[in-house]
C-alpha cells in the first residue's frame, strides 16, 4: 500500500470515528418521540417478535403513507441487538456510517481525492446531518442508497462496456429507495430528467431508462397501498412558501456558514467555466431539479413546513460534494483548507446546540419535560415484577398520550416493551384536589406500585402523592437509587413486599392477574385480594365470583359471592370469617360462574398447573385453642 494510499484510508477512519462519536452522543441524550414510537411500533416492540407480514400489516392499518424497508430492517435488528432505544436508534447510526464510506467512494471516483476527503468530512460535520444518526428513522438509510444509486449511475456511464450486473444493482437501488422513503421517487425522477438533458438518446440511456423502470416496476405491489393515503399524504396546516423555505435551507446546508456560500458559489461558476466537467454540471442540474420538484409537491400537497426540513434531505448529496468541489479547488493551500474545515465543524456544533436542528426536524419540543425515561428502563430491569406500575412525575403529560393510531405512548415504550411492566406519570403541577384523586383512582387499580422522582428537582406535588400512597399501601424496598432518580415499591398489605404473582386463567377469556391471601388466626379472618382482568366489560354483568371455605371432610362451612362489578374488578380485598370454626384443616377456594345458569367456569393456576372450576387458594389450619 502506497504512503498516499495509508494517508487516505488514516483521514477517513478519523472522519468516520468522529461521526460515530457526534452520532453516538445522541443515542441516548433524549427519549424517542412520537415519529420515533411509530417506528418502534411498526417493528414489533410491544408484541414480539414480529415477522415481516405483521409489519406490512402494521403500516398498511396505521400509516398508509409510509414503506416499509427501514421497518423491515428495524424488526429483524431488534432480534439482534434488542428494543432498547440504544440497540434501535445504532441502526441508524450504522447506516450513516456506511454512507459516509460509500460517499468517499463515489466522490473518489467521480472527481478526486482531495474533494472526496473533504466532501466526506463536510458530511460528516454537517449537524442536520449528524442529528439524523441518532433519529429511530429512515433518513440516514435513505442518504445512503442515494449514494449508492448515484455511484452506480456514474458506473455505468463510465463503464466501457454494459454490466448486466451494474443494471440490475442500479434497478434494485431504485426500488430500495422508493421502499425507504417516497423521497426516494423525487430523487430518481429529478436524475431521470437531468440525464435526459444532458445526454444525447443512445442504447446506453434506453438501457438506464429500463433499469428505472425495472426497479420501480419491483415497487408496484406496494403501490396500492400507497395510493390509498395519496390525497393526504403528508399534509400539513403549516406549509411554507418557498421564500420562507430560502434561508433555514442554506443555514442547514451550510452548517449555520451561510455566508461561505457566497465565494464558493462564485468560484463554483468559475471552476466550471474554466475546466469543464460533466459530473459537476450533472450534479448542478440535479440539484436545481430536485428543488424544482421538492417546492411543486410542497405547492400541490402542502408538504413543506419548517418544522419538515427533513424532506430537502435527498438535497445533500449532490450539494455537499458541489460545496466540497468548489471549496477543494478554491486553494491548493492545505493550511486555509484546514482553517476552513475547522470553521464548519466549530459552526456545526454551535449549529446543532443552539435547537434550531430541533425546530427543523419536528423533535417534540416538549421531550426536555420529559423525565429520563431512559434511566427508568435501564435501572429498574430485573428488579421488576411482572404486576409492578410506575408512578413518576413529568412536566408534559404527552409522555402518557398514546400515538395517533395506536395503543401505545412514549411511556409504554420504555415500560412495556423494555420491561414488561405498565406505568404513568402525573404532571408535576397537578393540583391538590386533582392530585388525591388520580393518585387514589390509580391505587384502585393497581395494588403494586413504584413511586419514581428526581431527588435533584422533586416535584411540588411529590410530598402529598407519597402520603397518598403510604395512606393505601405500605412501604417496600428502595429499588433505585440513583443521583437523578429514586424509585421505591409500596404494596398493598395484603400483597406484601416479597409477593410474587400467581395467576389464573379461565376458559371464557377473564383472568385473575394476581392474588394474595393472609389469613391471621387471632382476628379469625382470611383477607383475599383479587385482581381481575376483564376483557370485554359486559362480562361484568355475566359472572360472579364465590370464595368459599371447604373442611377438611370436603364440606362448605362459609362462603361470600359478589357481583364482578360490585367492586370486585379490578381487584378488592373481600374478609372472610372464620370465628366458630371448629379445629380442622381446610382450604379457601374460587369460583367463578355464571349470574344466569350457575354453571362454573374451567380455569388454569398458572403458579401451580392445576386446573377445574373449583380452584383452591389458601389452606390453613384452626387449631383447638383458636376454635374456643
Amino acid at each position: 500500500m502506497r504512503i498516499n494510499e495509508i494517508k487516505d484510508l488514516f483521514a477517513m477512519t478519523l472522519i468516520l470515528l468522529l461521526a460515530s462519536a457526534i452520532g453516538g452522543m445522541g443515542l441516548n441524550a433524549d427519549p424517542i418521540w412520537g415519529d420515533e414510537l411509530s417506528s418502534v411500533a411498526h417493528m414489533g416492540a410491544f408484541n414480539p417478535p414480529h415477522s415481516p407480514q405483521q409489519v406490512l400489516q402494521s403500516i398498511r392499518e396505521n400509516a398508509p403513507d409510509h414503506v416499509p424497508l427501514f421497518y423491515l430492517l428495524g424488526a429483524g435488528w431488534s432480534r439482534l441487538a434488542g428494543w432498547s432505544q440504544l440497540a434501535l436508534r445504532y441502526l441508524s447510526l450504522l447506516a450513516g456510517l456506511a454512507m459516509l464510506a460509500w460517499f468517499y467512494r463515489y466522490a473518489r471516483d467521480a472527481v478526486d481525492k482531495r474533494t472526496a476527503l473533504v466532501a466526506t468530512f463536510l458530511m460528516a460535520n454537517n449537524a442536520f446531518v449528524v442529528f439524523y444518526f441518532h433519529e429511530l428513522r429512515g433518513y440516514t438509510l435513505l442518504l445512503l442508497l442515494i449514494v449508492m444509486h448515484l455511484w452506480l449511475y456514474w458506473r455505468i456511464l463510465r463503464a466501457c462496456r454494459q454490466s448486466l450486473f451494474l443494471y440490475m444493482a442500479f434497478a434494485l437501488s431504485s426500488a430500495a429507495m422508493l421502499y425507504t422513503h417516497v423521497l426516494g421517487l423525487f430523487m430518481l425522477a429529478a436524475l431521470a430528467a437531468s440525464h435526459l438533458l444532458v445526454e444525447r438518446w443512445s442504447n446506453r440511456t434506453g438501457a438506464l431508462l429500463l433499469a428505472w423502470l425495472a426497479g420501480s416496476g419491483l415497487f408496484l405491489p406496494y403501490l396500492n397501498t400507497m395510493l390509498s393515503s395519496a390525497m393526504t399524504w403528508g399534509a400539513t396546516k403549516n406549509a411554507t412558501s418557498a421564500t420562507q423555505l430560502v434561508e433555514p435551507l442554506v443555514a442547514l446546508l451550510a452548517n449555520g456558514l451561510g455566508v461561505l456560500l457566497i465565494p464558493l458559489a462564485f468560484n463554483l461558476a468559475y471552476q466550471m467555466r474554466r475546466k469543464k466537467q460533466s459530473l459537476i454540471l450533472r450534479l448542478l442540474l440535479l440539484s436545481i431539479i430536485l428543488v424544482a420538484i421538492l417546492i411543486l409537491a410542497s405547492w400541490i400537497l402542502d408538504l413543506i413546513a419548517l418544522n419538515r426540513m427533513r424532506y430537502f434531505l435527498v438535497l445533500w448529496v449532490p450539494c455537499i460534494l458541489l460545496i466540497a468541489y468548489s471549496l477543494a479547488a478554491l486553494t491548493n493551500s492545505n493550511g486555509i483548507l484546514i482553517i476552513i474545515a475547522a470553521l464548519w465543524a466549530v459552526a456545526g456544533i454551535h449549529f446543532g446546540q443552539s435547537g434550531r436542528i430541533q425546530e427543523y426536524a419536528t423533535v417534540g419540543k416538549r421531550t426536555w419535560q420529559f423525565p429520563p425515561l431512559h434511566d427508568y428502563a435501564v435501572f429498574l430491569r430485573e428488579k421488576v415484577r411482572a404486576n409492578d406500575f410506575v408512578l413518576g412525575f413529568a412536566g408534559s403529560l404527552e409522555v402518557n398520550e398514546n400515538r395517533s393510531n395506536f395503543d401505545w405512548g412514549i411511556s409504554d415504550y420504555y415500560f412495556e416493551a423494555q420491561l414488561g411492566i405498565d406505568g404513568v406519570f402525573l404532571h408535576t403541577n397537578l393540583k391538590r384536589y386533582r392530585l388525591e384523586e388520580d393518585v387514589r383512582s390509580i391505587l384502585k387499580a393497581r395494588p403494586l406500585v413504584l413511586l419514581a422522582h428526581d431527588p435533584n428537582n422533586v416535584p411540588l406535588n411529590y410530598a402529598r402523592t407519597l402520603a397518598t400512597v403510604q395512606d393505601v399501601f405500605a412501604t417496600c424496598d428502595l429499588l433505585v437509587d440513583e443521583p437523578t432518580l429514586l424509585i421505591r415499591r409500596y404494596a398493598h398489605a395484603v400483597m406484601g413486599c416479597e409477593h410474587e404473582a400467581a395467576p389464573i386463567e379461565y376458559d371464557n377469556g377473564l383472568r385473575v392477574v394476581d392474588r394474595a391471601l393472609r389469613f391471621d388466626p387471632d382476628a379469625e379472618r382470611i383477607e383475599a385480594l383479587i385482581w381481575w382482568d376483564v376483557p370485554d366489560a359486559a362480562m361484568l354483568d355475566e359472572y360472579n365470583i364465590s370464595l368459599q371455605i371447604i373442611s377438611s371432610e370436603g364440606k362448605n362451612v362459609r362462603q361470600t359471592d359478589r357481583h364482578l362489578y360490585d367492586n370486585v374488578a379490578p381487584w378488592s380485598v373481600i374478609d372472610l370469617s372464620t370465628e366458630k370454626l371448629p379445629a380442622d384443616d381446610y382450604a379457601l377456594v374460587l369460583i367463578l360462574y355464571r349470574r344466569d345458569s350457575g354453571a362454573k367456569v374451567v380455569g388454569v393456576d398458572q403458579s401451580t398447573d392445576e386446573f377445574g372450576a373449583i380452584l383452591p387458594l389458601l389452606g390453613f389450619t384452626k387449631r383447638l385453642e383458636d376454635s374456643n
